[in-house]
């Protein structure tokens, strides 16, 4: 299935199928304590999770995270390409914050700017291998944040059955209604400032892959990595 990025209809398209279709899911959680400990201790997040799985973490952050947390808001990392106007649209609809930037265009910028919101007191996002991949793959952005800010960085698993599948280079997921949607933390993150940037970043890269193999297997989804 291939969707066309035109933003103001796909964003509105997608909007209105996940809303309706928001209470039909069934949430289930693996080791959210370690969220709560670092929300306990006032300690401000960087959640990294993989590109594919971004919508299933919607609906569970609309549901289950802002009743639990009030007032706070998760600012996301999105690509300043056409596909990333669309994920931005789609997240705004839900209330989430953005910051527009990426690798190729406009990353210095909105790495400061991510810092500064975490100063403030916000909780950032970063996809490590959006916005074009390849798949799985983690990209030195979310290391170097933690670095400079201090703050950790939280690996989530995100998984859903059944879903819709996108014909994307990272096969996208649109969980149906009636989904199981299944979120596995795994623990925190530091990066100091005397680590190693690259081992850090493979380090992330095989802890954000066990936690979304474990989540995988929580929901018996058969994935090929």
């Amino acid at each position: 299935m291939r969707v066309p990025v035109y933003p103001h209809i796909t964003s509105g398209l997608l909007g209105g199928l996940l809303k309706p279709w928001d209470s039909t899911y069934r949430m289930q959680v693996w080791n959210g304590e370690v969220e709560e400990r670092l929300k306990r201790n006032g300690e401000r997040i960087i959640y990294v999770f993989w590109h594919n799985r971004l919508l299933p973490l919607i609906t569970y952050y609309r549901r289950a995270y802002v009743p639990r947390f009030p007032g706070d808001r998760v600012d996301v990392l999105v690509s300043k390409s056409k596909a990333g106007e669309l994920m931005s649209r789609i997240l705004h609809r839900f209330r989430f914050g953005t910051v527009r930037g990426s690798s190729s265009r406009g990353g210095r910028e909105a790495m400061l700017e991510m810092a500064r919101r975490l100063r403030s007191g916000k909780d950032v996002a970063i996809i490590p291998d959006g916005p074009r991949g390849p798949c799985y793959v983690a990209k030195m952005g979310a290391v170097a944040l933690a670095r400079v800010s201090g703050s950790p960085i939280l690996p989530v698993g995100v998984s859903a059955k059944p879903t819709v599948r996108f014909n994307s280079w990272d096969r996208f997921m649109l969980p149906i209604p009636f989904a199981r949607i299944g979120i596995y933390f795994g623990e925190p993150l530091y990066v100091f400032k005397d680590d190693d940037l690259e081992e850090a970043r493979l380090c992330l890269e095989r802890v954000l892959m066990d936690v979304t193999r474990r989540v995988d297997e929580k929901l018996g989804v058969g994935i090929d990595y």
